[in-house]
């Protein structure tokens, strides 16, 4: 055991009380309990950064493409899923989706925003499609 004495300044006078009670208590010396907190909490700060560092990688992977500000659009399902990720539409004067099956629209359409008129194949769930849009001047069913 090293017996080298260290000196902490700014420690709070209660929390320092708080420590010598649990030592107290427990029958271990100040220094025992407080090498046990400082083990904890860097075993905690530990797993905050990596626990951060997981959160950070799953955000980058659920990135989605927007595409905006376009007077007329016309987009396939087969373009929208070969582009591998959720796409978000806004601000586009006419979007057509022609055919994109339902589970393709559900898998990669993560939002429709400010669209005046939005075309969609009847085969669409048109509730399915209203949950995910906001502002849409008009919805018309193509073939």
């Amino acid at each position: 055991m090293n017996d080298e004495t260290i000196s902490i300044k700014g420690v709070k006078k209660e929390l320092y009380n708080t420590i010598k009670d649990i030592a107290k208590t427990t029958g271990k010396t100040i220094g025992e309990i407080t090498n046990e907190a400082y083990k904890l909490f860097v075993s905690t700060a530990s797993g905050i950064k990596e626990t951060g560092e997981q959160f950070v990688q799953g955000l980058k992977e659920s990135q989605f493409l927007t595409i905006s500000n376009i007077d007329n659009l016309e987009i396939s399902g087969v373009e929208i899923k070969s582009y591998g990720k959720k796409v978000l539409f806004k601000n586009i004067n006419i979007l057509k989706l022609k055919e994109i099956t339902q589970e393709d629209f559900n898998n990669y359409v993560v939002s429709i925003i400010n669209v005046k008129r939005l075309e969609i194949p009847k085969t669409l769930n048109k509730l399915k499609v209203l949950e995910i849009s906001r502002f849409i001047g008009e919805i018309v069913l193509i073939e």
